[in-house]
């Protein structure tokens, strides 16, 4: 199984602000602040938000 660096980002998840430093195939991957999951938006803060209807 191959994974795509370009497909995989990251996402830290706490309430002090924190850096993380991954690196797959010598490429440090992407951080984001959000993103969606199961119809909700998770954030770095711990909060998530219903996808409105």
């Amino acid at each position: 199984m191959e994974v795509s660096k370009n497909k995989s980002k990251i996402m830290v998840n706490s309430t002090i602000n924190i850096i993380a430093d991954i690196i797959m195939n010598g490429e440090k991957l992407y951080e984001v602040t959000s993103f969606k999951y199961l119809g909700a938006t998770m954030s770095t803060d711990g909060t998530s938000t219903a996808e409105s209807e």
